[in-house]
């Protein structure tokens, strides 16, 4: 859980990659010079829109790819930009929103996966020996339905990983945003569910027969499925028109191929974020 809602779950979005493809970066520079133009042409009234967060978060796998089996805490940061339909976000990548209609939205984006580092014999020791994973770029295309002026959300995004051997996932998301204290302190109950196929499965998962001799680990083939699923509760407190604070806490939960996979001793874990953001 890296934000209320956000497109990543085990592979959540970020820039911070050693190794990746050059073709998805440039479809999303070339997209930034696009969206600016059209932005001239048919809505040069829209205010651009820049959030700056600073936080904690205690997670199984952190912004920079490394897992340990039991959660721990890490600090975050979070950079967020919106000018009409563009955005270029640290936690949904590049991208542009083509549909906006009556409440649905749909677009696509370009963003990044750090991969996985080799284990440590303390926090991760059923990861050791069994090679990194490679940071990579990812296009997402994604859609969302909204309702009663945003208190129901519903999201979908696809990711699929520029190094085709790494597969794909999907994630779902249903969200219901409410208001506690009127505009100040509002509260968020948020579900989340991640369906990989073999590929993502195995990559992140599965341990082949050279893992199986280097690691120790026995030889797992994973199949496709939910491998994931999360939920949280969190608040929301509008400080002034600039500075707002968020707490959330929930559950992380390994599913299907993911949860018989040996790699993880831990299945299930308690998740929660703290975060201060400034908005200009």
């Amino acid at each position: 859980m890296r934000s209320l809602f956000s497109f990543p779950s085990q592979q959540q979005g970020t820039f911070l990659l050693k190794h990746t493809s050059l073709l998805p970066l440039l479809v999303a520079f070339v997209g930034f010079g696009v969206t600016h133009v059209s932005h001239a042409a048919d809505a040069s009234s829209d205010q651009g829109e820049l959030t700056l967060s600073l936080g904690a978060e205690r997670t199984n796998r952190n912004l920079i790819g490394e897992v340990s089996d039991k959660p721990k805490w890490s600090p975050t940061f979070g950079l967020n930009y919106q000018k009409g339909r563009f955005f270029a976000s640290t936690e949904r990548g590049v991208g542009y929103t083509l549909l906006q209609l009556e409440g649905f939205s749909a677009g696509l984006a370009a963003s990044a996966d750090p991969g996985r580092k080799d284990g440590d014999r303390k926090d991760s020791p059923r990861l050791v020996r069994m090679g990194k994973i490679d940071g990579t770029a990812l296009a997402v295309a994604f859609a969302g339905y909204q309702a009663f002026d945003g208190m129901v959300k519903l999201n979908a995004s696809h990711l699929a990983s520029a190094k085709r051997e790494y597969g794909s996932q999907t994630l779902i998301n249903a969200a219901l945003n409410f208001p506690i204290m009127g505009e100040k302190l509002s509260g968020l109950l948020s579900l989340s569910a991640t369906h990989a196929d073999r590929k993502h499965a195995q990559t992140y998962y599965g341990v082949t027969a050279a893992q199986a001799a280097r690691s120790g680990n026995r030889v797992y083939n994973a199949k496709a499925g939910w491998i994931s699923c999360d939920y949280s509760v969190g608040l929301n407190y509008a400080i002034d028109k600039h500075w707002s604070a968020t707490a959330s806490v929930g559950r992380h939960e390994l599913r299907e191929s993911a949860e018989l996979s040996p790699l993880f001793a831990t299945k299930k874990s308690n998740v929660g974020a703290a975060t201060v953001s400034y908005r200009f």
